[in-house]
């Protein structure tokens, strides 16, 4: 009887051990089909692209996560991930073996500390309120080549705090160190926000701010801690302020409401580059220039001339049985020094999800944009911009399967 007991306390101790840690093996993959029209090629001509594409729907990934119960209502916690591409099995982010994040930190009744590198809270607004995590591989360029970071980046070297959820609301405070001897601005980077969920209504807000690193000759560089400072030219280019001056500013406001299926959503945003201020001419100059890069060129979102865009995104989600079928409108403006008129950029982009299971669903999307006074940045990554006719369509149908 004795031994009973004594073997049944260790099993009970052993269950109870293991019950306060889990480790999960966890992703998504996901890629289809994909058409666009019109993308540049040589001289001024343009030409059509089908191909399989990875990410559409969103990037695939494969992760680690667990959490550790301490006592007391503490919990550590870690989460590595991955990101790669299904159709040649490349490495994402560059190739880092886990660029998308790598965290570890602690939770309890005072909220949450997370260490490392990992996307910042204007990243959870755009999720919660604009077409970014819906329709992916249609909205990022439409968002000034994703200068208001709608579409997730990532900064190294940060500290991600998170409050208790109050009544709904819960805040957040960001910073990430530059890391450089003897200037703690060089490279710094800052961030907070707030979001309420309450019944039918949800709101928030975020703010991100980057610090120029220091750059190398005149090439276009990203030693910072803000990893998405490489998609604008104020944080980039070594004739544009100094070492640890403010080169991007980023405020997103965002809302929804829910109808019983029907939820209506929107996000604002406007970003700065404070550091851009010299003009490049009174207008883009189609007669010679075909095309011209994103984030770099002249009259292109995010480019050495764009020194403010300001982003509107509004659409709506019903879900009908298995279907989930949703559309956005995106409306975007830029400031180019100098100019005699602002860019003007629209898209219309409309999708459908079909769920054969809790993991597994496939999807169709088609979107149409048209830019005036600039340069497009294209629809798509994979895809090019157009050349001097700027509208340009694209479709994506595929499955995406998570585990």
């Amino acid at each position: 009887m004795r031994k009973s007991a004594i073997g049944l306390w260790c099993l009970g101790a052993c269950c109870a051990a293991h019950a306060q840690s889990n480790v999960e093996v966890y992703g998504i993959v996901t890629g289809g089909l994909a058409y666009v029209d019109k993308i540049a090629t040589t001289g001024r001509g343009t030409g059509n692209r089908v191909a399989l594409d990875s990410g559409q729907y969103t990037q695939s990934r494969l992760g680690f996560r667990g959490t550790e119960d301490l006592g007391g209502g503490l919990k550590a916690d870690f989460v590595i991930e991955s990101g790669f591409t299904i159709d040649n099995g490349a490495s994402g982010q560059n190739g880092a073996t886990f660029g998308r994040r790598t965290t570890v930190g602690l939770s309890g009744a005072l909220g949450e500390v997370q260490l490392g590198r990992r996307k910042d809270y204007t990243d959870f607004i755009a999720r919660r309120y604009a077409s970014a995590s819906r329709m992916l591989v249609f909205t990022g360029k439409a968002h000034a080549n994703n200068l208001d970071r709608s579409t997730g980046e990532r900064a190294n070297n940060m500290v991600y705090y998170l409050s208790p959820n109050v009544g709904g609301f819960q805040a957040n405070l960001t910073y990430a160190f530059g890391e450089r001897a003897g200037s703690n601005g060089a490279g710094q980077s800052l961030g907070l926000g707030g979001n309420y969920e309450g019944g039918p209504l949800g709101v928030g807000f975020a703010y991100w701010q980057s610090k120029k690193a220091a750059t190398v000759g005149s090439a276009a560089t990203n030693t910072s801690s803000d990893q998405g400072a490489a998609s604008n030219a104020g944080c980039n280019t070594a004739t544009l302020g100094n070492t640890g001056d403010v080169c991007t500013k980023v405020w997103m406001l965002g809302s929804s409401y829910r109808l019983g299926d029907l939820t209506l959503r929107g996000a604002y945003s406007l970003v700065k580059q404070p550091l851009v201020n010299a003009s490049s001419g009174a207008a883009p100059n189609f007669a010679t220039t075909f095309t011209a890069a994103p984030g770099v060129a002249a009259f292109a979102a995010g480019g050495i001339n764009n020194s403010r865009a300001d982003i509107l995104d509004a659409g709506a989600d019903y879900r009908l049985g298995n279907w989930l079928l949703k559309g956005s409108v995106i409306y975007s403006r830029y400031d180019f020094v100098g100019a005699t008129t602002r860019g003007k950029l629209a898209e219309l982009v409309f999708g459908a999800d079909y769920n054969l299971s809790k993991r597994t669903a496939l999807y169709g999307m088609v979107a149409h944009m048209r830019v005036a006074d600039m340069y497009s940045p294209g629809l798509t990554s994979n895809g090019g911009a157009p050349g001097i006719d700027n509208g340009q369509n694209a479709l994506a149908l595929g499955v995406l399967h998570r585990f």
